[in-house]
């Protein structure tokens, strides 16, 4: 069969569309940002039908830019980013700013939560721990400080209900494996939990419909067609969530394979054949695979940490010394300057709180070791491999589990950088593979796509078709050493700051 499959990724700070071939070869991509707004400390929100636009407009550029007929578009799917919280209207309108996964005001919410539920139950049913991330803390925080906002609520939804809603879904879908970002999941049977739903005081028809990624569920109208170039009648197919559509991108479809993604948000998955016991607060949810689940880890804050470090040192004056070249090419040949551990500098990279392991909504960023000797090349490194010691802080407990960790494969924006590829390796003390294609979440969100459309039986036929692994990058073993000992006062730190009340005192002055 000839033609082309569009994956679309509504990201954390935008939208990016991209067109491929049978083969996975890409045939055009563009990429259009959106932002956030913080109305106070540790809230974070954005506006739903901005993120909308400029997805649209992204499909539009990169159609116009394949210069491809739109009709040899056979299907589109959508990956997006997960657990954001978007109340709306029966028409699809929003009530209020979508909520973002990064927001932790609901720490208050938490706590109630402990008074219903024993935090181990809910643990062992939902695959999540209790934390301020997920969907229920969100709406039980509306019940309390916005009762006139939720009474015009007709569904809470996710990014994925909504994108296929506004491409011309029928009603609101969420693929399974987001649905236990709802905080209401039975992760193990795969079906809502009906002691947690009554518990919350929740129906699950409040929800998004539960729908397996790779369904159509819907056609391009020709109102939708002229806003997005996509040819009136394009199928419209469930995606995943980014970081399940990254696995799917990876090709980590058998016990076993592994991947990182470090996009605005860092995941470790493991592919695993069984639900095992949660532990050491990683998340359990389930594979687009029927039948397999992901054992997460989540870093709130993991590319994001180098977003920020970019604008803080001037996104203008670093392009201008690298007569035209992008920021972050500057940033990394910053970073290529300092020496490995950067001179015994620590960034713990706590930007958006603290997720696995630690669960610690009060965690906040910091430098630590810092003298007269380190300079802008020691920090830029020091963000580089802070947020890579998390990484590592997550695949610890995979290993001290025994589980099977066979294949590591890496992904996300932090993949073009062949620097932060190498420091991932030494960090982790493994080798890691990239793939042919390092934007993992359109791809899997293509190959998503193809499902839906016939094009593939079945997610496995896809990723034997598109996915194609690039350079397997091996670590070096005196720097693995010395990272070894940097994690140990990685952990140290953590800890210090913890236990000594540091972030409990920060994050109270910042909260008023």
């Amino acid at each position: 069969m000839a033609g082309y499959l569009a994956g679309v990724d509504m990201g954390t700070t935008g939208a990016r569309c991209a067109i491929f071939d049978l083969a996975g070869r890409r045939i055009a991509s563009e990429y259009r940002e959106y932002g956030a707004t913080y109305p106070k400390p540790g809230w974070v929100e954005q506006d739903g039908d901005e993120l909308i636009a400029q997805t649209m407009a992204a499909c539009q550029a990169t159609i116009a830019s394949a210069k491809i007929d739109p009709g040899g578009i056979l299907s589109v799917a959508f990956s997006t980013q997960r657990c954001v919280t978007c109340p709306v209207r029966e028409d699809g309108s929003p009530v209020r700013p979508m909520i973002s996964w990064q927001d932790a005001r609901t720490g208050a919410e938490v706590e109630y939560m402990r008074t219903l539920v024993d935090p181990a139950e809910y643990y062992a049913t939902s695959g999540l721990p209790l934390g301020t991330t997920w969907i229920i803390t969100k709406l039980l925080w509306m019940r309390k400080n916005e009762p006139e906002r939720l009474a015009q609520t007709h569904k809470i939804v996710q990014n994925q209900d909504i994108v296929l809603r506004a491409f011309g879904a029928e009603g609101f879908h969420t693929d399974l494996s987001d649905m236990a970002f709802y905080g209401a999941w039975d992760v193990r049977q795969a079906t809502w939990s009906q002691s947690l739903l009554d518990r919350f005081g929740v129906k699950a028809s409040y929800f998004g419909t539960p729908t397996p990624s790779g369904t159509k569920v819907g056609t391009v109208s020709p109102a939708v067609a002229a806003k997005t170039g996509f040819k009136a009648g394009t199928p419209i197919c469930v995606g995943a969530g980014d970081q399940n559509c990254a696995v799917i991108g990876m090709g980590a479809i058998r016990g076993g394979m592994g991947t990182v993604t470090l996009g605005t948000a860092g995941l470790a998955i493991l592919a695993v054949d069984q639900p095992v016991p949660g532990f050491g607060g990683m998340m359990v949810t389930n594979h687009v695979v029927p039948g397999m689940w992901e054992v997460e880890g989540l870093s709130n804050a993991a590319a994001a940490s180098y977003r920020w470090w970019r604008d803080l040192l001037g996104d203008r004056e670093l392009a201008g010394q690298n007569s035209g070249g992008s920021a972050y090419e500057v940033l990394n040949a910053l970073a290529a300057q300092a020496a490995p551990g950067a001179k015994g500098l620590l960034y713990l990279p706590y930007l958006a709180t603290a997720g696995t392991p630690r669960w610690n909504a009060k965690a906040r960023a910091a430098f630590l070791g810092m003298s007269l000797s380190h300079g802008r090349a020691e920090m830029t490194r020091a963000v580089m491999e802070g947020v890579c010691l998390e990484i590592r802080d997550m695949t610890e407990r995979w290993l001290a589990q025994g589980m099977p960790l066979e294949v590591l494969r890496i992904g996300g924006g932090a993949t073009k950088s062949p620097l932060w590829n190498q420091i991932q390796a030494d960090v982790y003390g493994r080798p890691v593979q990239t793939l042919k294609e390092g934007e993992t979440t359109v791809l899997g969100a293509a190959i998503l796509a193809g499902v839906g459309a016939g094009v593939f039986a079945s997610v496995q036929e896809g990723v034997t078709a598109m996915v194609k692994v690039d350079t397997e990058i091996q670590p070096d073993p005196a720097r693995h050493r010395l990272y070894t000992e940097l994690y140990g006062a990685y952990v140290k730190a953590y800890q210090g700051l913890a236990d000594g009340g540091a972030f409990d005192a920060l994050a109270e002055l910042q909260a008023r």
